[in-house]
């Protein structure tokens, strides 16, 4: 059975490009960044919010993921607004507490494309996935699944899916995708974290490479997140 699974994998590898029709484009630093509500809050009070977005985009960002639990609906309408006018870039509402009062705050967002859910919310759904997407509206849903977590049957309910399998090495990534089902579906991305050093940039090309080779795409992010330093200072404004 081993020796068939590894058959077929390199026959995928070697007809996929012709299926598929692909040609890898560069790789690009980011396809997103997720912004800590706190850093948020922070870079609009030192007026570096529009220095921030400009450096995204010059990363090849073309949306912002916004942490958005508690951040008040006006403020977040101005940080979209910024992505949008400085950046070109789409907003959406990444929800890392995904409470029912938490949900519905991004639910009703204006500006936002749409909200993300991740493995916090699939670790226990504190609403069905089928009544969160009609809460949504016209807002798309975006799921971010942790392997153990993924099922083609969530996953019909979100207009965007990536599954976090990049803390493994570039050729675990890419097996697990194939043992999983997910490669060769082009709803389906794997998602990947930049952290902005060497040896991460090189790991991003090497799964990339793999990926498409196998007809899969890879969502890759980066991560504004000083939040050690920047959660402090929130708690103070608040009181």
């Amino acid at each position: 059975m081993i020796l068939i699974q590894k058959h077929l994998r390199s026959v995928l590898l070697f007809i996929a490009p012709l299926i598929f029709g692909i040609v890898s484009p560069p790789v690009r630093a980011s396809d997103a960044y997720w912004l800590d509500q706190y850093n948020a809050i922070f870079y609009i009070a030192t007026f570096r919010l529009d220095v921030e977005i400009r450096e995204m985009k010059r990363n090849g960002a073309s949306t912002l993921m916004l942490h958005a639990d508690t951040l008040p609906s006006p403020i977040a309408r101005f940080i979209a607004w910024r992505a949008k006018v400085i950046g070109n870039m789409s907003s959406v509402a990444w929800i890392q507490k995904p409470t029912k009062d938490n949900l519905k705050h991004a639910a009703s967002l204006i500006d936002f494309k749409g909200v993300q859910i991740d493995d916090h919310y699939f670790n226990s759904p504190p609403i069905h996935i089928k009544n969160l997407r009609n809460m949504l509206g016209e807002k798309e849903l975006w799921c971010s699944f942790q392997p153990g977590q993924f099922t083609f049957y969530l996953a019909e309910n979100c207009n965007q899916i990536d599954v976090q399998i990049y803390r493994y090495t570039c050729k675990e990534t890419g097996d697990m995708a194939w043992r999983m089902g997910i490669t060769g579906n082009s709803a389906i991305a794997v998602a990947a974290y930049d952290d902005g050093s060497k040896n991460g940039s090189e790991q991003v090309r090497c799964i990339k490479k793999d990926l498409s080779n196998m007809g899969t795409k890879l969502f890759v992010f980066k991560w504004k997140n000083q939040e050690v330093w920047s959660k402090r200072l929130w708690q103070i404004l608040r009181r």
